[in-house]
């Protein structure tokens, strides 16, 4: 028997659902930002931390899938400047 082709409507039930996964990660993630940014702050270190970064970036395009590598620095600056932000108005 032939398995259902999925709809328009269906991919987008997908979509919708890997957004809320997504949501929740960055929702985690900021917290565990915020904490850094406040022991950071508590020990005068700076905000910004290149050499971190650039380790990350490295780290994230080496597990990242075929399909996502292409973006993995576009998507991570974004998220590090966003870090940044939140954590200097601490």
């Amino acid at each position: 028997m032939k398995e259902k082709e999925l709809t328009l409507a269906d991919l987008r039930l997908q979509i919708d659902a890997a957004d809320d996964k997504v949501l929740a990660a960055l929702a985690e993630r900021m917290e565990v930002a915020k904490k850094i940014g406040q022991l950071k702050k508590e020990s005068g270190g700076a905000v910004m931390d290149a050499d971190r970064e650039a380790q990350k970036l490295v780290a994230l395009q080496e597990k990242a899938d075929k399909i996502l590598k292409p973006y993995i620095s576009r998507i991570y600056s974004v998220l590090f400047e966003i870090s940044r932000d939140l954590q200097s108005k601490l």
